[in-house]
């Protein structure tokens, strides 16, 4: 429709940071990131087959340019950038211990990703008859194990 023609994206805030620190006395290694997104615009679309319009509709013939009563027009129900998913924050955390012997250096991590274990929404499913339904969450939390050896 022409109402949906001229688009402007809102402004769109996001927040990202950094940090990582060296216990020198002890030999830790702490890290850290956080991240603070808001998700993708929602939309709900339904479709209109011709035999529903045929049966609902004052149209009085199939939609334009078809022959076949399988036609179908997709219909947005809502206006673009007015909906959005809820705010996605992840924080990941790493820790590690430094060893050395002699000229030899390793370093034993633990990396935690998603160390809340937050469910946040990556996308949803659009189409009316079943709107709002997730399709994929944030990965769930994991730990990984690494080990970084320097000669």
């Amino acid at each position: 429709p022409t109402q949906f023609c001229h688009r402007e994206t809102p402004w769109v805030t996001q927040l990202k940071g950094y940090g990582a620190y060296t216990v020198s006395k002890i030999g830790v290694q702490v890290s850290g990131s956080f991240r603070s997104t808001k998700e993708t615009s929602i939309n709900a679309n339904y479709t209109a087959t011709n035999a529903y319009l045929a049966a609902n509709g004052t149209l009085g013939r199939l939609l334009a340019g078809t022959t076949a009563p399988t036609q179908n027009i997709s219909v947005a129900l809502l206006a673009p950038n007015t909906m959005y998913l809820d705010r996605r924050n992840e924080v990941d955390l790493r820790f590690g211990k430094v060893l050395t012997v002699k000229r030899h250096r390793a370093v034993v991590s633990v990396d935690l990703f998603n160390a809340f274990n937050t469910n946040a929404l990556l996308s949803v499913n659009q189409t009316y008859a079943t709107w709002l339904a997730p399709t994929s969450i944030l990965n769930p939390r994991l730990m990984k194990f690494s080990v970084q050896y320097d000669f």
